[in-house]
């Protein structure tokens, strides 16, 4: 069995501590998966989205998140807490928000709701006011900030019946090779590093009427990454389906450290 070198383990005592100091760096979305029922009513996974330090680098608590679905603004709204992470408040009947930011608040971390008053999850009401379409429909979450810079980043909500049948893949270790290697040499343009003939099977498993879900441990302020390095991958005739795309919600580092501790004990 292979043995973990040395300078292996100074990575990964480096990577442990500045895993610890980083917070939500990055921003990005997850994709959405949004069922409809036969009585018309929709049910969705959560609204993950983050706003990172280094697109937002005042305190975060408090701003705004505007959301445009296929390309129009909707009558619903998320706030974002403390971490960058957006939320809905409960206490508001019909699902908009309209607080204001207030600086000294959110620097003194006095601008998150208690659990109970906030949630990632849309009500079937909100749901039905966003203007979905069966299959996908981009949505993009918008922060004007308080010095008038305006951040976006997106994902898309695939809305599908409740009869959909769903093949459910990890990326990492999967589609590509290897976790660490897979999750790194695609974005140093190093090589695909994809199993060969991935591509033509996941094709012919979605020709056969399956939605494919993608799975991963990489960071969701890597998900703008992630998509396009997953719809990137061909085999001629074939392409990559596209399908929800799902990451954790974490930092990249604290994604990255994960990756390694596995690593570590299989070693």
């Amino acid at each position: 069995m292979a043995r973990l070198s040395m300078s292996a383990i100074c990575v990964l005592i480096f990577i442990g501590d500045i895993a610890k100091a980083d917070n939500n760096f990055l921003t990005g979305a997850n994709d959405i998966i949004a069922v409809v029922d036969e009585d018309g009513d929709i049910k969705a996974s959560p609204f993950n989205v983050q706003f990172g330090k280094k697109d937002i680098w005042l305190p975060r608590s408090g701003h705004v998140v505007s959301l445009e679905v296929n390309e129009k603004d909707v009558p619903v709204g998320m706030v974002l807490d403390n971490e960058g992470q957006a939320y809905f408040p409960t206490l508001k009947s019909d699902g908009s928000s309209n607080r204001q930011y207030r600086f000294w608040s959110a620097l003194l971390g006095m601008g998150n709701p208690s659990p109970k008053h906030r949630t990632n999850s849309a009500t079937s009401s909100q749901l039905s006011r966003i203007g979905l379409q069966m299959g996908p429909n981009p949505i993009m979450y918008r922060v004007t900030t308080s010095s008038g810079s305006i951040v976006t980043t997106s994902a898309v909500i695939h809305l599908m019946n409740n009869t959909a049948k769903l093949v459910i893949s990890d990326i990492d270790g999967t589609v590509t090779k290897s976790n660490i290697q897979g999750m790194i040499l695609p974005a140093l343009g190093l090589s695909d590093w994809k199993h060969n003939g991935v591509v033509e099977l996941y094709r012919k498993i979605a020709n056969q009427g399956y939605q494919i879900v993608y799975l991963t441990n990489r960071a969701i302020g890597q998900s703008d990454m992630t998509r396009e390095y997953i719809y990137s991958l061909t085999e001629t005739p074939y392409e990559m389906p596209r399908g929800p795309v799902l990451l954790q919600v974490e930092s990249l580092l604290g994604a990255f450290q994960t990756e390694v501790n596995s690593l570590w004990k299989l070693n």
